[in-house]
């Protein structure tokens, strides 16, 4: 009797000692959930600061009296660049939301890429005036049963991180061609390559590789390029390089 009662009491003991263990881990899986968050939202806090300043900048240099036309149509630009900057990163916000939900949907129409790529290039231009954006597209249109705003968030998170992450007076080449029964878009910039050891990392929301992390950003864009591409039916990858100094290049595919 006194040995079951010994082995009753240890057993207790035990099964109070994994409680304390399952408790403290989940509170530092709760403290590092809070932690996370807190960075989180001072990264969003920064991002949605950035395109203001411009926006605050060039309207009031529009609005100055007997302004010439060349500034207003230059400052008009820049405006509505870094609003859609602002745009593309709530959307982003509200799809990372709406993925969790299981409401994340497409809508699709007829949609030439080819437009599509141009549209989005020439918005960027302004915020890029010291990068040379460079466009190679298909001898024929490209169209395809797609969404239209969904891509151009997809190809404006990959444009603007090819820019942010380049040096200025480097070229940024955006390649729109037809591959077979796909339309394959790639974006290739020239700054640090990403080694093949955080590939896996990419593409999961908010993460920020090492080499990124002194350039602000919410760790979304890639992880809500890939989903809105696989929503299509589509690849998202990053393009292997054979040597180092090559930069970066992510492409993705779209079935006709």
């Amino acid at each position: 009797m006194q040995i079951q009662r010994q082995q009753s009491h240890d057993e207790m003991i035990q099964a109070l000692q994994r409680q304390v263990n399952e408790l403290t881990a989940a509170n530092l899986l709760l403290e590092e959930q809070l932690a996370r968050k807190e960075q989180f939202t001072a990264m969003i806090a920064h991002e949605l600061r950035g395109p203001l300043s411009p926006i605050i900048n060039y309207a009031q240099r529009a609005a100055r009296p007997a302004q010439r036309p060349e500034v207003i149509e230059r400052s008009t630009k820049v405006i509505i660049s870094q609003a859609m900057r602002l745009v593309r990163l709530v959307d982003d916000l509200l799809d990372a939301s709406r993925l969790s939900s299981g409401q994340f949907k497409l809508v699709r129409e007829r949609c030439d890429v080819e437009a599509l790529v141009k549209e989005m290039v020439e918005q960027l231009r302004p915020l890029a005036p010291y990068h040379t954006l460079v466009l190679e597209t298909a001898a024929t249109p490209i169209v395809g049963n797609w969404d239209h705003g969904r891509l151009q968030q997809a190809l404006g998170n990959l444009l603007d991180n090819a820019i942010k992450y380049s040096d200025e007076h480097t070229t940024v080449t955006i390649k729109v061609s037809r591959e077979q029964d796909v339309a394959r878009i790639s974006v290739h910039n020239m700054g640090i390559s990403i080694p093949s050891t955080e590939i896996n990392e990419l593409f999961r929301p908010f993460v920020r590789l090492p080499a990124t992390r002194n350039r602000q950003g919410s760790g979304l864009g890639l992880y809500i390029t890939k989903c809105i591409i696989e929503e299509h039916g589509g690849t998202l990858r990053l393009d292997p390089h054979t040597t180092d100094g090559q930069g970066t290049t992510f492409s993705f595919d779209l079935p006709l």
